[in-house]
């Protein structure tokens, strides 16, 4: 196996976050004269998130493992070290290279990190090639309430639905819908959008066509409501001609409300690796094999996740909303350690809401994981989490920002993005967590050397100042047009302020604590020409100080009680 998911990142990423880093206004160091900034007001009594910690991902099989002299670099917390307080490792689908995660995860553990896996892969055993396609045209849409019934009735008293009404199954087993002269103008593979409500748990359908079933236990998870209405797609062979039928028929759970199905054609453009349906339980037990097999290596995993990215899958197996729902509800609760899901590539919230909707899948997700590669900041709130999630943990698991270019870790101001990246996906998305992909890499927070970068400073005005327990505390986040700040109280009471200043002026930012005695301020800047530099004798007076902030520049003052 090689690192060709690097080499594909390379191209999504600068793509995608373009965008993104053209907010950043590069040139010049600012004129002597320090513009003044509106005052920032951290108060302590308004707490928000509570901060896992701060990481990056080994993985010997792909690209070495950490040298002893790099796991401390890393891990470590004293002078020119990064203080990460996370690990991320693979979990490979060969067992006989488990054991190369084990030296890595063992010192980062007795540094006080906390450490994760992830798999790209159950074992070969255990998986099957899938077809990859898309619907093709608007096809013909047929109401349900129009079908012919057996223990069904029409019913209309929830909103939402097209047509007069929608089909409510009044039997567990053999209740139906049946459509019937479904035209197809050609024989073949078809798409069957069916859309359905239902207001918690899974149900499941059997599909028939000419009488003949064609797909045994579709699951459809649930849509939050009876009033919410989804669509789940499907493919059947349909033979040409207009006499077809389509039937739906309970098999035990009573089924989903239907409100129509829209026959449509179907392309297949590719095919893709998933687990097979009858490995479920198996897949799970690999899972508990490795929780199992590390903490007898003296490796306590914090959590294992499902599948890393199971909607992007051109490299490693694809997952379905209604799959991975399906895993977790029926079987996740049996690994012994906390579960990780989704690991969405893009943070594509369709992913994850049907976990969210459906109570036993949720109760199973420790962790909902998300990767943030050309997402944009608009799309990094999560409401519905907020609102469903409550007691479950909220982590940024993999990422590399702006780019991955090999030799763009030391690049100034590029590097400065990151801290920019942090603030966001602490105060905008509340993530937990902020977990790097590379711990060593040319573009990454550790050089091929093992030097820290750019790019690694930049993680570390978070990492080593806001240590795990720490809650992020309600500040003000953007003062002024380039400058943006966030603000969290460690268990021991310190402050830790973090303040990106990507303007090309120097910005004179005040800065009141409230709701906590202070009695210092020490403060740590990185910009062009300095790496967590100590800047002493910041004045403070009734828990006010007043800063300067060098011109493109990273700095995290730690306010002492």
């Amino acid at each position: 196996m090689t690192p060709t998911p690097t080499r594909r990142r390379r191209v999504v990423a600068a793509l995608l976050a373009l965008p993104l880093a053209a907010t950043a206004v590069l040139g010049p160091a600012g004129a002597a004269q320090a513009a003044t900034s509106p005052a920032v007001t951290v108060d302590v009594t308004q707490k928000r998130q509570e901060i896992r910690g701060f990481g990056g991902m080994n993985h010997p099989l792909w690209i070495g493992d950490l040298t002893a002299a790099q796991r401390d670099k890393a891990f470590g917390n004293g002078t020119d070290q990064l203080g990460f307080s996370m690990l991320r490792i693979f979990v490979s689908e060969d067992r006989t290279q488990w054991q190369r995660e084990v030296a890595t995860a063992r010192r980062a553990i007795e540094q006080g990190a906390i450490v994760f896996a992830s798999p790209w892969n159950p074992p070969a055993s255990m998986t099957e090639t899938a077809p990859v396609g898309q619907p093709q045209g608007t096809g013909t849409l047929y109401q349900a309430e129009s079908g012919s019934l057996t223990n069904a009735t029409v019913a209309s008293q929830h909103s939402g639905s097209t047509g007069s009404g929608y089909v409510d199954f009044t039997a567990a087993t053999g209740a139906s819908v049946q459509l019937n002269g479904v035209l197809t103008a050609t024989a073949g593979k078809k798409n069957l959008d069916i859309r359905y409500a239902l207001a918690s748990g899974t149900r499941y359908l059997d599909v028939y066509v000419n009488g003949t079933r064609a797909l045994t236990n579709v699951a459809f998870p649930a849509t939050g409501s009876w009033s919410t209405w989804q669509t789940m797609s499907v493919q059947v062979q349909i033979p040409q001609g207009n006499a077809n039928t389509v039937r739906l028929v309970t098999t035990g759970t009573e089924g989903p409300n239907i409100d129509s199905v829209r026959a449509t054609g179907w392309t297949e453009t590719s095919s893709a690796k998933r687990l097979r349906y009858d490995s479920y339980g198996a897949y799970a037990q690999h899972l508990e094999d490795f929780v199992t097999y590390m903490r007898g290596q003296g490796v306590d995993l914090y959590a294992i996740s499902v599948q890393n990215e199971p909607d992007y899958a051109h490299e490693w197996t694809a997952w379905t909303p209604a799959e991975i729902t399906r895993f977790m509800r029926e079987h996740a609760g049996r690994i012994s350690t906390r579960v990780i899901a989704p690991e969405s590539f893009q943070y594509i919230k369709s992913l994850s809401d049907p976990i969210l909707d459906d109570p036993q899948a949720l109760a199973n997700m420790d962790i909902l994981g998300a990767h943030l590669y050309g997402t944009s900041y608009a799309n990094f709130p999560y409401p519905k989490f907020q609102q469903q999630g409550q007691g479950k943990e909220l982590w940024m698991t993999e990422v590399y920002y702006p780019n991955s270019e090999m030799t763009s870790g030391n690049r100034w101001p590029e590097s400065l993005e990151v801290a920019r990246h942090m603030h966001h996906a602490m105060t905008d998305a509340q993530f937990q967590a902020y977990v790097w992909w590379y711990i060593r890499r040319g573009y990454g927070p550790l050089q091929e050397d093992g030097s820290i970068s750019k790019r690694g400073y930049a993680m570390a005005h978070f990492s080593k100042f806001v240590r795990p327990g720490a809650v992020r505390i309600e500040t003000t986040a953007t003062p002024r047009q380039g400058v943006y700040v966030s603000a969290y109280q460690n268990t021991d009471g310190k402050v830790a302020v973090v303040v990106v200043n990507q303007s090309t002026t120097r910005v004179a930012q005040p800065v009141t604590v409230r709701g906590t005695s202070t009695s210092r301020v020490t403060s740590y800047t990185t910009d062009a020409g300095r790496n967590l530099a100590q800047q002493t004798g910041i004045g403070l007076s009734n828990g006010t100080f007043t800063a300067t902030l060098p011109a493109q520049s990273v700095t995290t003052f730690v306010v002492d009680r």
